[in-house]
């Protein structure tokens, strides 16, 4: 059983984590209590997220008004809107990105943010906020569909929190157009393999704690052509 932590943390895993431990001592719902407080912490846990999503696109630390000025998930979910794109354009990047670390053999999911989503379970974990749910806990079928929904918002942010590795950017202009029709379904697999055995790749991770540079996945040796004459 997953334990709880006496000290709040910034890791991205600490309110889910903490969540789960409430839900697993519900006992499937009927401690409604335990209930109220992993609905709590699940929209910590997404509020979080949204944060860290608007962070990595700000490319800048965060300052304390930053903070400050985001009393809802729906300003964060705005926020990335307004530097990422929206949802749609956003499923589209995070794909390509994926296609591209397939090719190079890279074993990462990295996971598409589902910021509509986790925009509508933030507002279902705050309805376990007010006295309404609390009084109205007392309803067998009310609890067992909460215990519902709350494991279905479980599932989801284990899977979001799952394997981040920030914000994927490309600087490339030429690979940037390639994403965009990319997304705009002008362009698909087999044409970014194409673009990357036209001129090569290989990829490199860089750590930002001191550690040296290493590479990963399996190089694209770019293609040569045969001499026609």
């Amino acid at each position: 059983m997953t334990s709880f932590a006496l000290i709040r943390t910034a890791d991205l895993k600490h309110h889910v984590t903490q969540a789960s431990a409430w839900l697993a001592q519900s006992s499937g719902g009927a401690n409604s209590v335990a209930l109220s407080y992993a609905a709590f912490e699940f929209r910590l846990a997404i509020e979080r997220l949204g944060i860290y999503y608007w962070a990595e696109l700000l490319s800048r630390p965060l300052q304390e008004k930053d903070i400050g000025d985001l009393t809802s998930f729906k300003r964060i979910e705005n926020r990335i809107y307004e530097l990422g794109g929206h949802q749609k354009e956003i499923d589209g990047h995070f794909e390509f990105i994926r296609v591209l670390l397939a090719l190079l053999k890279i074993d990462r999911k990295i996971p598409t943010p589902k910021l509509g989503q986790l925009s509508k379970y933030w507002h279902k974990c705050s309805e376990f906020c007010h006295i309404g749910w609390s009084l109205a806990s007392g309803d067998s079928q009310l609890v067992a569909k909460s215990y519902a929904d709350l494991k279905a918002i479980e599932a989801l942010l284990i899977e979001q929190v799952s394997d981040l590795t920030g914000w994927p950017r490309i600087a490339d202009s030429s690979f940037v157009d390639l994403k965009v029709r990319f997304i705009n379904g002008l362009a698909n697999a087999g044409d970014v393999q194409r673009y990357l055995e036209e001129r090569g790749a290989w990829t490199r991770v860089r750590y930002n704690d001191g550690r040296p540079s290493e590479f990963v996945g399996e190089p694209i040796p770019p293609k040569v052509e045969k001499d026609k004459t």
